[in-house]
């Protein structure tokens, strides 16, 4: 399972972000060091901001900053403000009508699957990941 190239590109914004919290970036910087689309970054940006995780500031000297601490911004909630947690129940094979009473025959094994991957978007923090010495945004 990956996630949709929203999501990734949001996390991967706000793990930057998390790890230079006093500083602000322009969006044609976050463009530049995340290798993010330019016109797809601004539109995620504006999503960011609405929800309340950064803040933007006009002007030369303006730009994006994180404004809530990273220990209270969970990827479950990442995931749900850019394209919502209803792929995370989908059928892994595409049916519509996948269940325990009508499965598909990945559904036992999937499940299992899908709920680890489901628990662990509601326990990782990114306090998580941006303590977690990576280099790569």
């Amino acid at each position: 399972m990956r996630f949709q190239k929203t999501t990734e590109y949001a996390i991967r914004v706000m793990v930057f972000l998390a790890k230079h919290k006093t500083d602000r970036f322009s969006t044609n910087h976050l463009h530049k060091v995340l290798d993010i689309p330019y016109k797809y970054l601004g539109r995620l940006m504006s999503k960011l901001s609405a929800a309340g995780f950064v803040d933007v500031a006009p002007g030369k000297t303006g730009g994006y900053q994180m404004v809530r601490n990273a220990e209270e911004i969970y990827l479950y909630q990442i995931a749900g403000l850019v394209e919502g947690l209803e792929d995370y129940d989908r059928c892994v094979l595409g049916f519509e009508e996948c269940s325990d009473e009508n499965p598909c025959s990945m559904h036992t094994i999937w499940v299992k699957h899908r709920e680890g991957f489901k628990k662990m978007l509601y326990n990782t923090s990114l306090a998580d990941l941006e303590s977690g010495g990576s280099v790569k945004f």
